[in-house]
Order: C-alpha cells, then structure tokens, then sequence
C-alpha cells in the first residue's frame, strides 16, 4: 500500500536528514520526496510504499523529531 506523508515543521538545519534517517532506518522505499521552505517553516510531502502497522509506526517516529509541528497521513490503496 502506498501513504502519502505531510509534515510541516519549523525550518532547521538538518531537519532533511532527520526525516531521511527515519525512513531508512524502517526500510523504506521512498515513491516521492517534495520539500517547500518559506517563513520559517517548512513542508515535506512524501510517499512510501509499506505496510499499514510500519507507516503508523513512521508516523510515530517523526512526532519525536524535533521541530516537527504536524503530520498528515493518508493511503492509497
């Protein structure tokens, strides 16, 4: 199954590596990998295939990175 990540964040150095380190830390094919930054803040859209316990558990992982403010999960089957 395919999910589709949106996280915003506040715009720090090293935040690209933290969300990389994750993913391959979980073993993770990345589908897609889209990053805007303005404001102080930025916006990572990216998209994964695995399955449904592994993605929440992504999820979970990026809630402990710091400045990481919120996260939008959703799949495509």
């Amino acid at each position: 199954m395919t999910w589709t990540f949106q996280v915003t964040a506040k715009d720090e150095r090293k935040l690209y590596s933290r969300l990389f380190l994750v993913l391959e830390q979980q073993s993770v094919a990345i589908q897609r990998f889209h990053a805007e930054a303005g404001e102080g803040q930025v916006r990572v859209t990216f998209a994964i295939s695995s399955e449904e316990d592994k993605a929440y558990r992504i999820e979970s992982l990026l809630y402990r990175l710091q400045d990481v403010r919120s996260i939008f999960i959703c799949s495509v089957p």
